[in-house]
């Protein structure tokens, strides 16, 4: 008869042969990881400050809507993060560009320096090579220890081997979905144990089945299972030159706020489903007006008479006070920022007061952006998210 051992005998036995983090007493939070910003505060907010480390994040939308920007805004945050931990031995990023379209001088408008950062990128750029040779190199890039972020950019030029020497006339069922879901139940585990975090950029597709939502993304369902955050951008209202909406076919608009909507979460409440995040055409993200535009919606910066722009201490919401003992009052949108540029203490302050605000999972005074907005998420991103989720789920 074989011997009954105890509970602690078989945890000892399994951590010895697999590892000491295999079985553990107690359930770590999701949260315990570290994380990565977005890069501003109007993003970061609708996931509660920043999306984790160790886990799948995605990021879909349309031609043109902010996906490798945003990718590059969270590789800057890797590299902040990683000269932070690891200033010694910095681990890489690999950059996965299927689609050969990687722009380092708009990577540095973002924070993100892929050449002269001790924080190294390696460019992946497989041209003549199936999904599973890819998605193995990445695995193996992974367990070398020496790598803590990968972006695949873009999951939709991925070709797997059935049909990589076929054809273009003979049609494959399932195509990238069945490689894809095998790669996701691999590299989970790989993730955790590497401290690595994997960033997958997915184009949208029209829905040809005729039921559902009417926009889509390739992979299958075992991608979407897999991440622990989805992201769908969009482009928002355009901007001129004085920070004033203009229309999408004006001549000249200086950029534009960028729009995400959280498709997916399991790493906080799912009450905020609207991320923003301007973006200027000739000086990358803006961050500093991200900062002012959230501090409005907070009420950190008064602009109840129209016009008119009155700046508030965050800890008492009280009027602040110039070297003459008037209350700082700033007239015009278009002079918000300029004020802020000179007295760059008063917008830190600010901005580590948002951050300490959105953190926060239970105060009644702040309200999703889609609430303060008056906005329906469905209608603005053509999608039932709810459905989404129910579909996946």
């Amino acid at each position: 008869m074989a011997e009954i051992k105890s509970l602690s005998s078989i945890l000892k036995d399994v951590n010895k042969k697999y590892g000491d983090s295999v079985m553990a007493v107690g359930v770590d939070d999701l949260r315990s990881f570290d994380t990565l910003s977005l890069g501003s505060p109007g993003l970061d907010f609708c996931l509660y400050n920043s999306c984790p480390t160790r886990r799948i994040i995605e990021l879909c939308g349309a031609e043109g809507s902010g996906k490798t920007t945003t990718a590059y805004l969270i590789a800057a945050s890797y590299q902040r993060k990683e000269m932070e931990q690891n200033p010694q031995s910095p681990r890489s990023i690999l950059y996965v560009d299927l689609e050969c379209g990687i722009d380092p001088d708009w990577a540095k408008k973002a924070g993100y320096d892929m050449n002269t950062s001790p924080v190294q990128t390696l460019r992946f750029m497989p041209e003549d090579m199936p999904a599973e040779k890819i998605f193995d190199t990445i695995i193996e890039c992974i367990k070398s220890g020496e790598v803590g972020l990968v972006i695949i950019d873009s999951l939709n030029m991925l070709v797997p081997m059935q049909v990589y020497d076929e054809s273009l006339e003979k049609k494959e069922m399932g195509g990238i979905a069945k490689v894809l879901g095998d790669f996701v139940r691999r590299v989970t585990g790989l993730l955790v144990k590497y401290n690595c975090t994997l960033i997958g950029i997915q184009q949208l597709r029209e829905n040809i089945g005729g039921y559902g939502n009417p926009l889509t993304t390739s992979g299958g369902r075992g991608w979407k299972h897999g991440c622990s955050v989805r992201l769908m951008l969009k482009k928002g209202d355009f901007f001129d030159a004085d920070g004033n909406t203009v229309s999408g076919s004006a001549e000249n608009p200086a950029g534009y706020v960028m729009e995400a909507a959280v498709l997916k979460t399991k790493v906080c409440p799912w009450d905020r489903k609207l991320g923003r995040l301007t973006i200027s055409y000739t000086q990358g993200v803006d961050i500093m007006q991200d900062t002012i535009d959230v501090a409005t919606y907070f009420g950190f910066i008064d602009n109840s008479v129209q016009g008119s722009y009155k700046i508030l201490d965050p800890d008492t919401k009280e009027p602040i006070l110039d070297e003459e003992g008037k209350e700082i009052k700033i007239r015009g949108k278009k002079n918000v920022k300029p004020y802020f540029e000179e007295h760059k203490a008063m917008w830190k302050k600010l901005y580590d007061k948002i951050y300490e605000k959105i953190s926060q999972k239970n105060d009644p005074n702040i309200v999703a952006f889609e609430q303060m907005l008056g906005l329906n998420i469905n209608e603005k991103f053509n999608i039932d998210i709810d459905a989404e989720n129910a579909e996946i789920n």
